[in-house]
C-alpha cells in the first residue's frame, strides 16, 4: 500500500477560493489527501451534483463549501440517501442568513433573499438529519458563519466586523478531530 492511500481524505467543494481555499490548504498542512471540485475543475456544483456526490465514495470527511442555489441541500440529501451507513463526517458550511437573527431586510435584492431561504431550508434538513441519524454512523456538522471577509462580501456590510475564512477552517476541524461531539457551530466576530 502507497504512503498516499493510507493518507486520510478529504473533499472540498468550492476549493479555489475563500472558506473552501482556508479549509483545503488547512488539511493540505496536515498531510491529507486533499480534493476539491469546483467550476475551475470542470464541474458545477449545480448541474454535476450527481457526479460530485459519486466522486465522494472513498472520502471520510466531506466538506460542502460552495454554494449554487439548492446544490449544498440536493448533495447533502443525496449523500445521507448513499453513505448513511459509512464513517463519514461533512461539514456543511450553512450561514446566519439562513437563521432569523441574520436576514438582512435592508438588502432588498431577489438573488439574496433566495440565498437565505435556500440557507434556511438547509439548515432545518441538517437539524432534522442530525436527529434521524443519530444511531447511523455519518456525522452531519452545521458550521454557520456569520459574515466572512472574501472576495464574495466585499462591499457588502462593510460596519460590521468580518470573520477570516481561516477561523470558519479552524471550525470545521474541531468538528472533524473527534474532541468534541458537535453538531452546530455558529461564529461571529465581535468588535472590540
Amino acid at each position: 500500500m502507497s504512503q498516499e492511500s493510507k493518507k486520510p481524505r478529504i473533499f472540498i467543494t468550492g476549493h479555489t477560493r475563500g472558506i473552501g481555499k482556508a479549509i483545503f490548504d488547512l488539511y493540505k498542512s496536515k498531510n491529507y489527501l486533499c480534493y476539491g471540485v469546483s467550476k475551475s475543475t470542470g464541474l458545477d456544483i449545480e448541474k454535476d451534483c450527481d457526479t460530485i456526490v459519486q466522486q465522494m465514495a472513498n472520502f471520510k470527511y466531506i466538506v460542502l463549501n460552495a454554494y449554487a442555489k439548492d446544490s449544498q441541500l440536493r448533495m447533502l440529501k443525496e449523500i445521507i440517501a448513499l453513505y448513511q451507513n459509512d464513517d463519514k463526517h461533512v461539514a456543511v458550511i450553512t450561514s446566519t442568513s439562513g437563521t432569523p437573527a441574520g436576514m438582512d431586510s435592508s438588502l432588498k435584492e431577489q438573488e439574496y433573499n433566495w440565498y437565505c431561504k435556500n440557507k434556511k431550508e438547509l439548515i432545518e434538513f441538517i437539524e432534522k438529519s442530525q436527529q434521524d441519524l443519530y444511531d447511523k454512523p455519518i456525522q452531519i456538522y452545521d458550521i454557520c458563519p456569520d459574515t466572512v471577509k472574501t472576495d464574495m462580501s466585499q462591499g457588502l456590510w462593510e460596519e460590521y466586523p468580518k470573520l477570516e475564512a481561516t477561523e470558519v477552517a479552524e471550525c470545521v476541524d474541531m468538528c472533524f478531530s473527534k474532541k468534541y461531539n458537535i453538531n452546530k457551530i455558529v461564529l461571529q466576530k465581535y468588535a472590540r
